[in-house]
């Protein structure tokens, strides 16, 4: 057996002794000081990806942000790489969006806080200008008087509706029309029963009046009555609730005019009162168009 291993193992490994001239394996011709080894180096060099640069001197003297700024506005805030981002920054700077950089925002605010100011005084002060009518100071009994203490305010409604409210002589919402007002402004259909005197005709004429867009020249609402006394008296409240604002009411009835009544609807109308035989008249002979009409009101209902 051959008991030389050279051949089996490269020089300086193995069981033969190492060759002492050998230097191409081992770099370090003393083993008993090593070497520090340059890979530990590029390893901690590589833990700082770019090199630190010095930072724009115009950024180190920036004011504080603003604490009353959005949180979002804080995200874009940074040093900027290039110059185009800095222009960019400069000009959102300069920006009349941030409070401080406007010098006329102070005086919009002030203006807008006069006007606030004004506005409320002008709610104040409306009132003063009503023409109310005197007191009325007849008994009345529990059907009237036991409300729930609400306000025609509370129902959100027109400001010139409001004052044709006051000064027919409303003074609070009976309890007919408390049940009532609510529900029909939101548009839900409504079957409401109260005796005579109860404040029945403004329950249903208020709301109607509320949702007539005076804009809009068609028939927006059709109040059905079965008598023409009785026409003639709901037409005559829908015209003094009305009279602040821009709405047209007809009232037509049997026994009267139908040619006065045909060259009436030639002209604007948004509300009209009147009796079923002469509303169906006018609607067959293609006079009275009906297709915007939206609201439909039927007083005394059992007797129609």
């Amino acid at each position: 057996m051959n008991n030389n291993n050279i051949g089996r193992f490269p020089p300086g490994i193995g069981a033969a002794a190492p060759d002492p001239k050998f230097q191409s394996r081992n770099p370090n011709p003393n083993p008993q000081q090593p070497q520090p080894q340059p890979q530990s180096q590029q390893y901690l060099q590589s833990r700082t990806p770019f090199p630190q640069q010095p930072q724009p001197q115009q950024y180190l003297h920036s004011p504080s942000p603003n604490p009353q700024q959005p949180a979002h506005q804080y995200a874009q805030r940074g040093y900027p790489q290039n110059p185009q981002q800095i222009q960019q920054l400069q000009q959102w700077s300069a920006s009349p969006q941030l409070p401080g950089s406007n010098p006329n925002y102070v005086d919009e605010v002030e203006k807008t806080v006069q006007s606030e100011a004004n506005n409320d005084s002008n709610n104040q002060d409306w009132k003063a200008t009503l023409k109310l009518p005197p007191r009325d100071n007849r008994y009345q009994t529990e059907d009237v008087t036991a409300t729930k203490g609400n306000e025609f305010e509370d129902y959100f409604l027109k400001r010139d509706l409001l004052r044709g409210i006051y000064e027919k002589g409303f003074e609070k919402p009976s309890p007919i029309q408390e049940e009532s007002i609510p529900i029909a402004l939101t548009g839900s259909d409504i079957l409401a029963r109260a005796k005579n005197g109860t404040g029945k005709t403004g329950a249903f004429c208020i709301p109607t009046l509320e949702k007539i867009d005076p804009e809009n020249n068609v028939i927006q609402a059709v109040i059905l009555v079965p008598t023409r006394e009785l026409a003639l008296q709901t037409s005559q409240v829908c015209k003094e609730l009305s009279k602040y604002l821009k709405i047209e009411v007809m009232v037509t009835t049997g026994g009267t005019s139908l040619r006065d009544d045909i060259m009436r609807l030639y002209q604007p109308v948004h509300l009209l009162v009147g009796t079923p035989g002469r509303i169906l008249d006018l609607s067959k002979k293609g006079v009275c168009v009906l297709k915007d009409c939206t609201m439909l009101v039927m007083d005394e209902a059992d007797k129609l």
